[in-house]
């Protein structure tokens, strides 16, 4: 057995995006999140005694690496060495291979791969012969197919794990498409274990090997809801390996729909949202954004009340050390009747994120299984090509907005 820690897309030292007017006590935890949620994995890692730690690219967020980032990546490092638990790090776009000029030093115990392919052999305290493969980023652009320059599976050794830094071909993602590649041409290989990066949502790619993208290690903006974090990973000759998440962030965003079109009083509206918002703990604080529906009939004094900003600032709470700050305050009239039912309407980017899962071939082959596999009607059915799932998925745009139209006939006759 194998135990490591695969993580990727630190970014440290990273300014968030979309924020304004924040207290300076929160604002410092925040310029802090990125550099505590990696002493937090490394906690993790001495904890779980495990036998090395992967880093998957972009452990700093510009090439021009802060000092203050790079001098802190040191200092934990330092504490990985002094519990003899190995590092291997491969760069990406975002903190790619520049003037060793302006880099400090790591401590010994740490191994970056070098601008082309290579492979390296670590022995685990049990006496596992390990074959890591991988690539550091040479300039912030890569459209080269790097898969094809790693080599297949060593056989002399126990676990042969690869470290990729690239982007899976036929997913959307806002991510700059780098060193694409298919989960065919990672199954060539014969791998393990695959350890990826560049896409900051965490994602299993493949269960057979295991490929995963463990997603970044703090959300940065509102985009990167929810908790963040890095993958504890067992590898097993003769069992099925065990990847566990563990969430490192402390700061977490979070995106929160409201429906209040049925409220109509202040003090309803105000415990609508106290009991939709987190509870802050000791452990995780909150950058909220709040989009509320309210019912374009309901009263002008209503409406004036609720978009004052010291409705916002009622809901804020610092403790001394946890937060939940509202980031954005959303609140959107709709007519009852015209817009109730159009979940476009209601909730566009819960809309668009549920049309980008499902376009996903895996995610949408899930959903179809048991009309292909169970269906007495399987045989006459096309194959899941990508034109297929992309006209099934218009149909089902299209069913919903039927089903819309007619309960907005219902409800007028009513």
């Amino acid at each position: 057995m194998v135990r490591f820690i695969h993580a990727a897309d630190l970014h440290l030292d990273s300014p968030f995006s979309g924020l304004k007017n924040i207290p300076e006590e929160i604002m410092k935890s925040i310029q802090q999140s990125t550099f505590q949620s990696l002493s937090n994995l490394v906690y993790s890692a001495i904890h779980n005694q495990v036998d090395f730690v992967l880093f998957s690219g972009d452990i700093y967020d510009l090439e021009d690496r802060s000092v203050k980032a790079q001098v802190q990546f040191k200092r934990e490092m330092e504490r990985l060495e002094k519990q003899n638990i190995p590092v291997y790090i491969i760069h990406g776009n975002h903190d790619f291979a520049g003037d060793e000029t302006l880099h400090i030093s790591l401590p010994a115990n740490v191994t970056i791969f070098n601008t082309s392919v290579e492979t390296v052999n670590l022995v685990t305290k049990e006496g596992k012969v390990i074959a890591l493969s991988g690539f550091s980023y040479d300039k912030r652009w890569i459209t080269e197919r790097m898969i094809n320059k790693y080599p297949t599976r060593y056989n002399q050794v126990d676990f042969h794990i690869g470290l990729l830094h690239g982007y899976q071909e036929g997913k959307k993602s806002e991510h700059a498409h780098y060193a694409p590649f298919t989960v065919s041409e990672l199954r060539k290989k014969k791998y393990d274990y695959w350890a990826l990066g560049h896409i900051h949502l965490r994602e299993k790619v493949s269960d057979f090997p295991p490929v995963y993208y463990p997603g970044n290690l703090q959300g940065r903006n509102k985009k990167e809801t929810e908790e963040k974090g890095f993958l504890l990973v067992e590898l097993n000759t003769h069992a099925s390996p065990e990847i566990q998440f563990i969430p490192s962030a402390p700061i977490i965003w979070k995106k929160i729909n409201i429906d209040a079109t049925k409220i109509r009083t202040v003090d309803a509206y105000y415990n609508l949202i106290q009991a939709s918002l987190p509870i802050i703990n000791d452990i995780y604080s909150y950058l909220v954004s709040l989009e509320i529906l309210v019912s374009k009939d309901s009263p002008e004094s209503f409406l004036k009340k609720i978009n004052q900003n010291q409705f916002v600032e009622i809901h804020q709470r610092l403790n001394d050390k946890e937060f939940l700050w509202i980031t954005e305050y959303k609140v959107t009239p709709i007519a009852d009747q015209e817009e109730g039912l159009d979940m476009n309407t209601l909730f566009p980017d819960a809309w668009e994120k549920v049309l980008t899962e499902v376009s996903n071939d895996k995610v949408f082959n899930e959903l179809t299984a048991d009309f292909f596999e169970q269906s007495k009607s399987a045989y006459m059915m096309q194959e899941r090509s990508e034109f297929y799932r992309e006209e099934m998925i218009k149909r089902a745009i299209l069913e919903l907005q039927m089903i819309s139209d007619t309960k907005g006939v219902e409800n007028s006759e009513d």
